[in-house]
């Protein structure tokens, strides 16, 4: 009885320990086995007997090592292969997400500051051509009023000339001082237009002396007043003269302004052109790198998660084959027990043979 109570507490501390062992429960079973050894010991069956019972359990036990080492290694090798291949594929994925997000943020900050500068350009273009038509609009006030002071003069000048050929016909007899009134309030407008009544005020006096002077003309005071006419003709001509040089180099300087903002407005579109070229071409660049990203990080996430998942199923393969070898290994332990349990109890029992035999020869 001792020994099967020792049977049954190794037995119960073997099978605490078999968390992770594989299914071989139809190919044997510790309780078979111990309730065969108890039988032939009950049964007096000769050592060797219970012996053979014993090694073929742990024959079985060391077969089953066996088999399981080989299911272990196939394993090591799928796991290994499958832990290669993830791990590229993921450092694969890390890479062109890597790659794909510091190209998409480049591409962002660039579109950033193009647009930026597609602002700045469109606001420069919008003040040229605001400017451009100031200055035309300025022109053409200039010119309008360019055309009319010019009538103005000629029409000074022609008061003028009037002026002088009625003075000669008075000389000659044929005129009358009636006509001098005349043309002397033509004069006076035009003197007006021009601004320029100052230059012809000293004519106006002169034909003031002359209406007082009618019916007693001295020519010498006609003379006079026709070199005061030529006089404030050459200055009034010279005058327009001037207006007109000077009207002149405004134009020109129009011109120029006007080419030069031409020149500008043309840059601006041509730069406005391009920056519109790098923006569309960087809202390409920006959809590409974003769908790559999206694609990598996909990939990255799947891979990870693949890897993950294959690394805690070769954890449970190398904690199952650790538990159950351990397993294996208190089971041989528990046969190598039970052998010298069995060995002593069958050594026990020739000693107490040996001696009542003795006690019985001695007696007899």
């Amino acid at each position: 009885m001792r020994i099967t109570l020792c049977l049954l507490v190794i037995l119960a501390v073997a099978s605490a320990t078999t968390k992770f062992n594989l299914d071989y429960s139809k190919k044997r079973s510790i309780t078979a086995v111990l309730a065969e050894v108890e039988a032939k010991l009950k049964n007096k069956s000769p050592l060797e007997a219970i012996l053979n019972v014993l090694r073929d359990f742990r024959d079985a036990v060391n077969t089953e090592q066996v088999s399981h080492d080989e299911i272990y290694n196939i394993q090591q090798v799928e796991c290994a292969s499958e832990n290669q291949f993830r791990s590229a594929e993921v450092q694969d994925a890390s890479n062109v997400l890597r790659d794909s997000t510091a190209a998409l943020n480049v591409a962002q900050t660039s579109k950033i500051r193009a647009t930026n500068q597609q602002e700045v350009n469109q606001q420069q273009y919008f003040s040229a051509q605001e400017h451009l038509t100031s200055v035309q609009t300025s022109a053409e006030g200039e010119a309008g009023y360019f055309k009319k002071r010019g009538r103005d003069y000629e029409d000074a000048l022609h008061a003028i000339d009037e002026a002088s050929d009625i003075l000669a016909s008075i000389y000659s007899g044929s005129g009358s001082f009636l006509e001098i009134s005349r043309v002397a309030k033509s004069m006076l407008q035009t003197a007006f237009s021009i601004k320029e009544t100052t230059r012809f005020a000293p004519i106006f006096y002169a034909f003031a002396q002359l209406a007082t002077q009618e019916g007693q003309l001295d020519e010498s005071a006609l003379e006079r007043v026709a070199q005061l006419l030529e006089t404030l003709r050459a200055n009034i001509q010279e005058a327009y003269n001037d207006y007109a040089e000077s009207n002149a180099v405004s134009v020109a300087a129009f011109n120029d302004q006007k080419e030069r903002l031409g020149q500008t407005i043309a840059r601006l579109e041509a730069q406005n052109e391009r920056l519109q070229n790098k923006l569309d071409s960087l809202n390409q660049q920006i959809g590409s790198q974003s769908a790559i990203a999206q694609r990598a990080s996909g990939k990255l996430q799947r891979n990870q998660q693949l890897w993950d998942q294959a690394q805690a199923l070769c954890s449970t393969f190398a904690n199952e084959y650790n538990f159950a070898t351990q397993a294996r290994r208190n089971e041989i332990q528990l046969v190598a027990q039970l052998e010298e349990l069995v060995e002593s109890r069958f050594n026990q029992v020739e000693d107490e043979n040996h001696e009542r035999n003795q006690r019985i020869a001695s007696l007899a």
